[in-house]
């Protein structure tokens, strides 16, 4: 019988999790781009290299006989990507963001040069990903903390997408469907909530009734990608959307966060339609009171005015041409009996 030590059972795990972290499908982003020279000339054999701003690692590839490169599956962060050839001037590209899901195309035009020389390139994020056919959008991590939410509930940002709509509130959802059952609360285009695919760093987090597994703190989250159709294979396995949540990781220097969560009735906005109050403060509702009465048949008065202030005296017809009082009960089908 063989005995295991878990306490280095447990340190393998966590030194291996780290290098598997944020390796599974969707939770990566690709670079890739052509290498030529000043006449447009492919250029192969070129050593592309991609470095982690961040978090100071590195990925080296070389162009191919077209002088195409593909860096594939980059953890999303912002990169500087270098092309080196000999008889070439190196070509530096800085902060290039890459975001989960996203294929980045840069592609380089080197100089010859006798020298060794580095030219720093500009780079703009494109448009439009021209790379892939989804129909996807990004939440970034800027996003996920200045924008207001009622509740620690990240994926609620889903619903500023286009076609997302709250599944719980649907009238389908409320008339047709057991309410215990639990769902992500997400309808793509009319769909029920149970369909969609949730993962974190590439791991899924579904659970067996269509629901979401929210392990995640908010403020642990970097960035998550909404596949809302059209998704390639790899994300397949999902008759709704594709949701694929990245989590922050590590980077060379010490940084932390901090937060507080409060709330209060007292923070609250007033209601804009009720600026005065009903009963006043201590007061019961109870119509045989003469005072009651009175303040009643004060406020309906009011109200009947607001309502029939739009028309002149000369042309007041019907009930518009009754006491105020009157008119308020005739056209609200109240009985006056106060």
């Amino acid at each position: 019988m063989r005995f295991f030590n878990l306490p280095k059972i447990l340190l393998a795990c966590l030194l291996t999790g780290g290098l598997a972290h944020a390796q599974g499908v969707g939770a990566s982003g690709d670079i890739t781009g052509t290498v030529t020279d000043p006449s447009s000339a492919v250029i192969a054999n070129a050593t592309v290299t991609v470095t982690d701003i961040e978090k100071g690692t590195k990925r080296t590839v070389t162009t191919d006989s077209t002088g195409d490169y593909r860096a594939l599956s980059l953890l999303p962060s912002t990169y500087s990507v270098s092309v080196a050839k000999t008889g070439f001037q190196t070509e530096i590209a800085k902060n290039v963001v890459v975001t989960i899901g996203q294929t980045t195309v840069l592609d380089f035009h080197m100089k010859v040069s006798g020298v060794s020389e580095a030219v720093e390139v500009t780079t703009e994020p494109p448009v439009v990903d021209t790379e892939r056919s989804h129909q996807a959008n990004v939440i970034t991590e800027q996003l996920i903390q200045d924008l207001p939410i009622n509740r620690r509930d990240y994926l609620t940002f889903t619903l500023l997408a286009p076609g997302v709509s709250n599944s719980t509130r649907m009238a389908a959802d409320q008339d047709f469907r057991v309410k215990q059952t639990p769902q992500s609360g997400l309808s793509f285009y009319g769909s029920n909530g149970r369909g969609n695919s949730v993962t974190v760093d590439g791991g899924e987090a579904n659970d067996d009734s269509g629901g979401v597994r929210l392990t995640l703190s908010q403020d642990a989250v970097q960035e998550f990608q909404i596949n809302r159709s059209n998704y390639s294979a790899e994300l397949g396995g999902a008759s709704g959307a594709s949701i694929n949540i990245v989590s922050k990781s590590g980077t060379n220097d010490l940084h932390g966060s901090l937060y507080a969560f409060f709330r209060n009735d007292a923070m609250d906005a007033r209601n804009p339609f009720a600026f005065t109050q009903a009963l006043q403060p201590g007061q019961i509702f109870d119509p045989p009171n003469p005072i009651f009465r009175a303040t009643l048949r004060r406020t309906l008065s009011t109200v009947s005015n607001s309502a029939v202030a739009w028309a002149s005296p000369s042309k007041r017809t019907g009930p518009s041409s009754m006491s105020p009082r009157k008119a308020y009960y005739r056209t609200r089908k109240i009985p006056s009996r106060f």
